[in-house]
């Protein structure tokens, strides 16, 4: 298992009353952990991560000087955003391809990649959280992910869906700002935080009570090099709109 960090951090340092976490980030394996030709395509594709998830979460840590937070192994090795007992975690399978490094996985070798990727990742978003509260800032834990502009025969023709579960007055503000910047924006799609799929952005807003949303953005969009940049300048003052002086409005 690689000695490096199964996190990259952005502002570590910040007390920002926003807290970008991306448990997509990377699409890299461990040092040491071969794919093969079958399983590098697997990590390439939206499969192995979120394409443009991180570098949304760059920009928007730029903007908003703001600390973040990314996975930095593929979510085929250990998906961040997944419960520890939830079967795709390492799933065998993506799509009709079989995932080669989770070719009978045993028990035992699960528990190693949680140890050494998972509890990790989730110890620092929680280091990250607890040193703002103690401060008296309350943030908003805020994930950024992506998603395809189409799976299997389901067509997804808008630019941003806003997930969220116990916030929705937080997340419609936060919706029609976004589309008041002429940004196409869906609630729940294609994706429902309702259904429990924003796990880390749950699990520690809920820990501490703070408000948490998901951003999914479609991958499409990602195509024109200067869609990140141009999206964190659309999505800085809607956020900065939530925030109170000692965190995010509701809170």
């Amino acid at each position: 298992m690689s000695a490096e960090l199964p996190y990259q951090c952005l502002r570590p340092e910040s007390l920002s009353p926003i807290l970008l976490i991306c448990e997509h980030a990377g699409n890299a394996l461990p040092e040491g952990v071969e794919p093969g030709p079958a399983g590098r395509q697997l990590l390439e594709s939206h499969w192995g991560w979120d394409p443009g998830g991180w570098a949304l979460t760059r920009e928007l840590s730029r903007v908003l000087d703001a600390g973040a937070i990314g996975g930095r192994w593929s979510r085929l090795w250990t998906d961040l955003n997944r419960r520890v007992d939830d079967p795709t975690l390492a799933r065998p399978m993506a799509g009709s391809d079989e995932v080669p490094w989770n070719r009978d996985l045993c028990p035992e070798q699960l528990e190693e990649r949680i140890a050494a990727v998972h509890t990790p990742y989730h110890v620092e978003v929680d280091r990250l959280v607890f040193r703002r509260v103690l401060r008296g800032v309350r943030p908003l834990v805020f994930s950024i992910h992506t998603f395809t502009d189409q799976l299997d025969d389901e067509v997804r023709g808008f630019e941003i869906g806003v997930l969220f579960n116990d916030h929705p007055e937080l997340a419609y503000r936060l919706g029609r700002d976004i589309e008041a910047c002429g940004r196409s924006t869906r609630y729940n799609e294609p994706y429902s935080g309702i259904e429990e799929m924003i796990y880390a952005a749950e699990r520690h807003g809920r820990h501490y009570g703070l408000p948490f949303l998901e951003l999914e953005v479609n991958q499409k969009c990602f195509e024109d090099p200067a869609y990140a940049a141009g999206l964190a300048e659309d999505l800085a003052e809607p956020l900065r709109s939530l925030l109170t002086p000692t965190g995010v409005a509701g809170a």
